[in-house]
């Protein structure tokens, strides 16, 4: 038997991306949710439905207010939280009314300046860096605004009852 291959018994393997995404959920959810602040990004878990399984997708995400909105960005369209939330068009955000309730909100993607100023914003306060942004994080942004058509930024707006 050659000793170079060897099994990694489960409690030395590194974690799946599912059960790094699972983990997150668990940790957001033991916590009190943080209250909103203008400009600053606060975790939140959302639930939306899968685009294709109709089942019930949590994910953990940064939701950052600005002038009253709330906006979740990614650096590419991809992403499958961002193409579900797309074709759902609604989502729950959990506890995050001001009584401790989850909300019920449309998914809006935004692009040109609104976009561009709720991704200056959230990448400016929290300090994230991903390599698939088509700009430099810390560009102005009428620089960001260019690559809206490329980027997600959704605004979670109140939903209305249909």
């Amino acid at each position: 038997m050659d000793e170079s291959v060897t099994a990694t018994p489960d409690a030395e393997r590194p974690p799946s991306r599912r059960e790094a995404a699972l983990a997150m959920l668990e940790q957001l959810r033991a916590r009190d949710p943080e209250p909103y602040r203008d400009r600053a990004p606060v975790p939140r878990v959302i639930d939306v439905v899968g685009r294709r399984s109709g089942v019930s997708r949590p994910f953990g995400v940064n939701v950052t207010e600005l002038d009253g909105a709330l906006y979740v960005c990614s650096s590419t369209r991809a992403r499958d939280w961002v193409r579900n939330l797309l074709a759902a068009g609604r989502c729950r955000v959990e506890r995050d009314g001001p009584d401790g309730r989850d909300t019920e909100r449309r998914a809006v993607l935004v692009e040109g300046r609104e976009a561009a100023r709720a991704l200056a914003v959230y990448l400016a306060a929290s300090g994230h860096r991903d390599p698939e942004l088509p700009f430099d994080p810390s560009a102005p942004v009428e620089e960001i605004e260019r690559h809206t058509g490329r980027v997600a930024v959704l605004r979670l707006d109140p939903a209305t009852r249909d």
